[in-house]
């Protein structure tokens, strides 16, 4: 690490050895990265990006950590987080640019602010710019592939832009180029009354308070939609809704969602997450996919 290190001094970026992922990750779990670095917005992350490739290490990417679980024994390499990448500007003719870390709950802030409707689907989404472009990450009957226009990723070296007819987006998927970062991305968004904007906002707001349980230490939807149920009525159909292993347990309120009782491990998450793969399977016999990202050293 110690190359990398020097590299980075002189990049002038920040970062930490060790880091406590539970500390990290909205689940609150997870083992230590070995090396996380702190890019400060995105000319900052190409630099980081191309030392870590021309280096030949071992590196992951992580926006805020909501979709993700880290296992117990952490991560080993670098860690790049896109935290402090949170710039976003509001352009002409209902255009907003925003960096990779921003939160999609600020840009929906700042669209309202401004009286451009388009994004409201993100109201309560925790998630980041980029993290939420790789999942199209979407809700309230809206998905960011309803408003992206073009993405920049990193690959190889170089950064590229895609618009949004290139990337096919799916059901909490997009089919971005292997191994590449997305660094920032261009929203198109319409004018509209600010009241109505926010109304809809509120009743969003209303709704994902009444039937998810936001108190709680969570990492999202776990499961994505099966065509023939809902993955949380599927769970409940298997009498899984307050199924407890070790720390953690699926939510009472949403059978969707696994919460953190407050002293779960990774380890916990993960065999509750196999658990309903295998009662889906044997008793309705449908292939649960997860939502989240599970990484831990044999995968990062």
């Amino acid at each position: 690490m110690s190359r990398i290190v020097e590299e980075l001094d002189k990049i002038g970026c920040e970062y930490m050895s060790g880091f406590p992922m539970s500390r990290y990750t909205s689940m609150r779990v997870g083992g230590a990265a070995d090396l996380m670095v702190y890019p400060k917005n995105q000319p900052e992350l190409i630099l980081v990006l191309n030392t870590l490739h021309s280096l030949d290490v071992s590196w992951t990417v992580l926006g805020g950590g909501s979709n993700t679980i880290i296992e117990d024994d952490g991560l080993k390499g670098v860690l790049v987080s896109t935290r402090r990448m949170r710039n976003i500007q509001v352009l002409e003719n209902g255009k907003v640019l925003a960096e990779a870390g921003a939160v999609l709950g600020t840009i929906l802030n700042i669209s309202l602010r401004s009286g451009l409707s388009g994004f409201e689907f993100a109201a309560g989404i925790p998630g980041t710019v980029g993290g939420g472009v790789v999942m199209n990450a979407g809700a309230n009957g809206g998905e960011i592939k309803d408003v992206v226009e073009k993405v920049w990723v990193w690959i190889d070296g170089k950064e590229i832009v895609l618009s949004r007819d290139e990337i096919k987006f799916e059901y909490r998927k997009s089919d971005l180029p292997r191994k590449s970062v997305v660094t920032r991305a261009l929203f198109g968004l319409s004018n509209s009354n600010r009241s109505d904007i926010e109304k809809r906002v509120k009743d969003y707001l209303d709704k994902r308070s009444q039937t998810q349980p936001i108190t709680l230490s969570n990492s999202g939807s776990i499961f994505k939609n099966p065509l023939e149920v809902p993955a949380g009525k599927l769970l409940e159909q298997l009498g899984l809704k307050g199924f407890t292993i070790g720390g953690a347990r699926f939510s009472e309120l949403h059978a969707n969602f696994i919460v953190n009782s407050g002293n779960a491990k990774a380890s916990d998450v993960i065999r509750l997450i196999e658990t309903a793969r295998e009662e889906a399977f044997l008793r309705k016999g449908l292939l649960l996919e997860t939502e989240v990202r599970i990484i831990g050293k044999e995968k990062s």
